[in-house]
């Protein structure tokens, strides 16, 4: 009985002190746990520039203000936590060992609080902002690796219904950019998109080259030769798997999908977490083979 009473104390006694050693493992400070992405430390910082000011901000108070521009904040939490650990990495493999990075190296943009509030409506901000800041301090310091190094962590809004290796798309194999099945991307209002051009602008459009699952290398237009990405970049489209078709007067092009199609589906890690997976596991399934790290222990 003495055993068991023992024993069922130091379970008590762990479950307490889990959250207290994650807190000092994460912050360095000894003492109640961080309820507010402004009180970590986590010895990496973004420099920018904001009204005016230089500032310099810690990478996880930098990514509560630059999530917000990448999903419409109804999304469930473990898919916010999964795009907080994707944005944490690529910041740490641009910042290259360095404690600190300015955001015009990193391509991204911070969102000031108003900003995200015109953003996202204000009868919704306060909730929405509330879970995106619980993303990043229940993710604080975690990362993606593969063999030791940061990947390359992509994603992109829609898939066409698997989501491209990068061998495919650029002829060289990345282990953990391999093709994944994402087959509820079809069911998205963004998984179709089509754009008209007229014949007046564009006397001849053809693909002559596409790899295996439709993403269009070459094209001719108006008799020259141009690559996929010219030509999406030209008309907007929102990927690069189309096909055309000539509607007499004009051409269609129709587009699958939303974005380049490599790494994780956002869509697809929405339908993830609604069938009760945790963003572990959904980084795990769209990125195979990665290490998920705690890069401040």
């Amino acid at each position: 009985m003495r055993e068991k009473l023992t024993m069922g104390f130091a379970m008590v006694i762990l479950a307490v002190m889990i959250p207290y050693l994650g807190t000092i493992a994460i912050t360095g400070v000894v003492g109640e746990a961080i309820t507010n992405v402004e009180e970590l430390d986590t010895g990496k910082t973004v420099s920018l520039e904001l009204d005016g000011q230089y500032v310099v901000m810690d990478v996880e108070a930098y990514l509560a203000g630059v999530l917000p521009a990448v999903m419409d904040g109804s999304e469930d939490l473990e898919v916010w936590k999964a795009l907080a650990v994707i944005e944490r990495t690529n910041i740490y493999k641009k910042m290259e060992g360095a404690g600190n990075i300015d955001e015009n190296d990193l391509g991204m943009e911070y969102l000031k609080e108003e900003e995200i509030s015109s953003l996202w409506g204000e009868r919704n901000y306060e909730a929405y902002r509330k879970k995106v800041e619980q993303a990043v301090l229940e993710t604080a310091g975690v990362s993606l690796q593969y063999d030791g190094e940061y990947i390359d962590a992509l994603y992109h809004k829609v898939s066409v219904g698997t989501t491209v290796s990068a061998e495919e798309l650029f002829g060289e194999a990345v282990p953990y950019l391999s093709s994944v099945v994402s087959s509820h991307d079809v069911e998205a209002k963004d998984y179709m998109n089509i754009q008209t051009v007229s014949k007046e602008t564009v006397s001849e459009l053809a693909i002559t080259e596409s790899t295996e699952h439709g993403y269009v290398r070459k094209l001719i237009c108006n008799g020259e030769e141009l690559t996929g990405e010219t030509v999406q970049e030209r008309f907007q489209l929102s990927s690069l798997n189309f096909y055309i078709e000539d509607m007499g007067e004009e051409y269609r092009i129709v587009c699958l999908g939303k974005g380049h199609g490599l790494g994780l589906s956002l869509y697809g890690a929405g339908v993830l977490a609604a069938e009760g997976k945790n963003s572990e596991a959904i980084l795990q399934y769209y990125y195979p083979g990665v290490q998920i790290c705690n890069s401040t222990v």
